[in-house]
């Protein structure tokens, strides 16, 4: 056996300010470009019910109904669960 099982060790590649250079992996977003796609969501949601005319308080007073309106559904099937 000719090697002497020893590898050699490679040093990282540097970028010019000091700190390694790494890309972003395929299909990953930052946490601005996210938040921007879930703000386009929304707007396509209420567009949808047609509501995409609202300010920004009557949007807000819409997702407060709608969410009244989902626990209350949530309550209501577990009462039916429950009771029946």
């Amino acid at each position: 056996m000719g090697s002497s099982g020893m590898k050699k060790r490679r040093k990282a590649k540097t970028a010019q300010h000091g700190g390694r250079d790494h890309l972003q992996k395929v299909g990953t977003h930052s946490h601005d470009a996210a938040v921007h796609e879930q703000h386009l969501e929304r707007d396509a949601v209420m567009d949808t019910m047609g509501l995409g005319g609202l300010g920004s308080g009557g949007r807000t007073i819409m997702w407060i109904v709608m969410a009244v309106i989902a626990v209350v559904a949530i309550i209501g099937l577990l009462a039916l669960i429950v009771l029946f």
